[in-house]
């Protein structure tokens, strides 16, 4: 029987460096692509379809847990900006 050996790594964060102050999707057939910035820097990650949802059920489950133990955390969407063809449609004849 093999012995399993552990392995630490420590890392030291700045918690400032990764507050996230911005968060962009946009996808098409191929791929989904995020834009996430933290004040004056911002990282780009693209994922497949199956790797974003994969993400997405990954972040549903840990928020379910959270949510458990420290109750419910209440937010939404933010309102999308209208574009200037919706406000048009509605001025004139």
């Amino acid at each position: 029987m093999e012995k399993e050996t552990q392995q630490q790594i420590n890392i030291n964060v700045d918690p400032n460096i990764y507050f996230i102050t911005m968060v962009n999707m946009m996808f098409n057939e191929d791929s989904f692509n995020f834009l996430i910035t933290s004040g004056n820097q911002g990282r780009q990650f693209v994922a497949d379809p199956k790797h974003a949802k994969r993400i997405c059920l990954l972040l549903e489950k840990q928020i379910k847990e959270y949510e458990k133990q420290f109750g419910e955390i209440k937010t939404q969407l933010p309102e999308t900006p209208k574009t200037s063809q919706e406000q048009e449609s509605k001025l004139g004849f």
